[in-house]
């Protein structure tokens, strides 16, 4: 049940016709940019963050001989000529991920990529697809370098000329604030490179990890995250990935977002990273 709460009256004062005036003038009234300006602002954000956003796609081969031929199309294929030569492959699920670095690592959440963890028959993998530096998009196969957990990240190798990537601009989450904007980029329901934006809502907060660990220190946003959004990077105003978005609280029944999201926090994401990257998944998250 909901608390109700009654605010006590103001005191009672005349009338006074209040002049009109423009959402310019208000705007600099209370110390914000110009309306074009700050639109103009978010429009350079995504334009400059979005290359380094990738989407990612678990299939599930029916055969071997069919992975023996979709594996050969993955790495020759460009945007354009992936759906109908699918063959016999299924599409199980979606997700997000960022270029971390020009070797081709993407950073990605471990629940979007977890049946690879566990697959033993060879018949489940990753299609990524990446935009290269001249906007022309690329679809590689990503092989799974390592994975926490704990943390509900994990690492996928792609084989793509470094002159392709645009790795993401790697921020901290130490000093952030609750109120200061932020912006998610993903692939929510298939739809590739979508920009949501709004607050870093709360700080330190504590969300369950696939192994049921808890998550500490996560960071709550109102910046809509959905299904597919899951791996994408969080950024700031500066461009700068801030955090990994990977859970939202839904509507019962619904599937839709309540606005509570969560991402992990990027200084988590540097620490752990680099040393999936070297020495792959720990001894005590391996299946």
């Amino acid at each position: 049940m909901l608390a109700s709460f009654q605010f006590p009256a103001s005191p009672r004062t005349t009338a006074t016709a209040r002049p009109k005036i423009s959402p310019c003038q208000f705007a600099k009234a209370v110390g914000t940019d110009d309306p074009q300006e700050e639109e103009e602002r978010v429009v350079r954000i995504f334009q400059e963050a979005s290359p380094a956003v990738v989407y990612i796609k678990y299939l599930e081969v029916q055969s071997r001989a069919g992975k023996n031929k979709e594996s050969k199309l993955i790495n020759d294929s460009v945007k354009g000529e992936d759906e109908e030569d699918l063959g016999d492959a299924k599409v199980e699920s979606t997700g997000s991920g960022f270029v971390w670095d020009k070797a081709g690592h993407i950073v990605t959440n471990y629940h979007v990529v977890a049946k690879l963890a566990t697959d033993t028959s060879g018949l489940h993998h990753c299609r990524v697809f990446l935009e290269g530096s001249n906007g022309r998009t690329f679809v590689r196969e990503g092989r799974l370098v390592g994975f926490d957990p704990a943390y509900d990240l994990a690492v996928l190798k792609v084989d793509i000329e470094r002159n392709k990537l645009r790795p993401a601009l790697i921020g901290t989450s130490q000093d952030l604030r609750v109120g200061q904007s932020c912006f998610a980029i993903g692939n929510p329901y298939g739809y590739e490179h979508t920009l949501t934006t709004g607050v870093v809502s709360g700080l330190r907060r504590e969300i369950p990890s696939p192994n049921g660990r808890a998550i500490r220190g996560a960071i709550q946003t109102d910046a809509a995250i959905n299904a597919g959004n899951s791996g994408g990077p969080l950024i700031d105003s500066y461009g700068h990935v801030i955090g990994v978005n990977t859970a939202t609280f839904t509507r019962k029944g619904s599937g839709i977002s309540s606005g509570v999201n969560f991402a992990i926090p990027i200084d988590a994401v540097v620490r752990i990273v680099p040393s999936l990257i070297v020495n792959g998944t720990d001894i005590k998250d391996r299946f």
